[in-house]
């Protein structure tokens, strides 16, 4: 009887299971595979029905895009050799290049998209200051000088710098090939450190690439370009020119990022020697105004910003005031709390911007559109371009249905210093 009873629960199991097993075609449901919402290396660049306005407004059709999500952290650059500041020594700056930085994180999120013919994309970087303070100038009592803010922070509280962005990507040359080694390092493949012959201002770490082929750098600048809503167009090539004559690789005198053909966005070379005193000065102010970080062409040429002419022994400044040549001067030793350093509202810029137009021909250095936001707690920033630009020996190629090796980088309130992600892949499909 025992074995009866154990031989119908047998079949009676046997008769469950092929039951449950049984399924009709028309009852089966394919599984649903896992999709990634996100990836921490790879960018995913699809096609878009409808193009996304770029104007640092996130449009809805972003909701359709997969987000490369990770951080910038800035890592050490090595022990500085000389100092970098005018007024430095190496027993009052930091160490490392990027001691004042190191460590510093900064999440964000980046996505990218395309409309078979231009690209787009779309980067939030969490970063609650907009750092727009560039090296202005600011007057010294006890000198009678005039000076500017640090280039290179001493310390967390001597930045004096612009935010900035950067991306490099691999150039192909002319037989598809891009350049050996890049898939290995990306941007860090172009990095060199403690390269010889570094004197007093000089950097002994240096962008430049070791061997041929070239990489594509978009490297945008917060007070620099914010009247071009462009990206500051270049690349990283062995030499010093564009010729490749200039072979300074190994040294500190390398300097291999070099800018694409182009109207140059800005000047940058802000300080005013006087002829008879020696004194040096701003080179362009607004006297009376407050708050400003930069002037601008149409500014100086209608008199809005004033050209200075002068700086006598105790830093007064002389300036062209109108189209007549009436000069006049501003004395600050007579208002000192507003050109102190540090906060005085009423410090000098160090720039003078254009809005990156009139150039003849095409303008490759001025091809790639931005538009950056600042909203408060991050920055909202949108990048178009052409897949494939009529610079092809000097930017990349986006091709539909390949892949690349790319780097990123963000600079908070940073001239050198910069948060960096290396080795991700962008990825764009039909």
């Amino acid at each position: 009887m025992k074995r009866i009873k154990q031989s119908l629960s047998i079949i009676v199991g046997f008769l469950l299971v092929s039951l449950q097993g049984c399924t009709h075609a028309d009852d089966y449901v394919e599984p649903i595979p896992e999709v990634a919402t996100s990836s921490p290396n790879e960018l995913l660049v699809t096609k878009f029905a409808t193009a996304p306005v770029v104007d640092g407004n996130i449009d809805a059709v972003w909701a359709n895009a997969r987000p490369l999500i990770n951080s910038y952290t800035v890592p050490s650059a090595g022990i500085r050799t000389v100092p970098l500041n005018p007024d430095g020594f190496l027993n009052t700056e930091p160490l490392d290049l990027f001691e004042s930085y190191m460590g510093e994180s900064y999440k964000f999120s980046l996505k990218g998209a395309h409309d078979g013919t231009n690209l787009y994309l779309l980067l939030e970087v969490e970063d609650n200051n907009d750092s727009r303070d560039r090296e202005s100038f600011w007057f010294d009592p006890a000198t009678k000088t005039w000076k500017q803010e640090h280039k290179y922070a001493n310390n967390d509280n001597d930045k004096f710098y612009e935010d900035k962005i950067g991306f490099m990507f691999p150039i192909k040359d002319a037989t598809g090939a891009i350049p050996s080694g890049w898939n290995e390092g990306t941007c860090a493949y172009t990095c060199h450190g403690g390269l010889t012959g570094a004197g007093a201002g000089d950097k002994a770490t240096r962008h430049y690439m070791p061997a041929t082929g070239k990489a594509d750098l978009w490297h945008w600048k917060r007070d620099r370009n914010a009247l071009s809503n462009t990206v500051d167009d270049g690349y990283v090539y062995a030499y010093n020119d564009a010729a490749g004559t200039q072979d300074k690789r190994g040294t500190a005198q390398a300097q291999g990022r070099l800018t694409d053909a182009g109207k140059g966005q800005y000047d940058d070379k802000p300080v005013f020697t006087d002829a008879v005193t020696g004194k040096k000065g701003p080179k362009w102010i607004k006297p009376g105004l407050s708050g400003y970080y930069w002037v601008t062409d149409a500014e100086v040429a209608d008199y809005t910003a004033k050209v200075v002419t002068g700086v006598a022994v105790d830093g007064t400044l002389s300036y062209k005031d109108d189209a007549t040549g009436t000069i006049k001067t501003l004395d600050p030793n007579a208002d000192l709390a507003s050109y102190a350093q540090g906060k005085g509202t009423k410090r000098f810029p160090s720039i003078k911007i254009n809005d990156g137009s009139g150039f003849v021909g095409y303008d490759s250095r001025n091809d790639t559109k931005i538009k950056a936001v600042h909203t408060g707690t991050k920055w909202v920033i949108e990048i178009t371009r052409k897949l494939k630009t009529e610079d092809t020996a000097n930017d990349v190629v986006f091709e539909i249905g390949k892949e690349m090796k790319f780097g990123m980088a963000f600079f908070s309130n940073s001239a050198i210093a910069h948060g960096t992600l290396n080795l991700l892949t962008m990825k764009i499909v039909e």
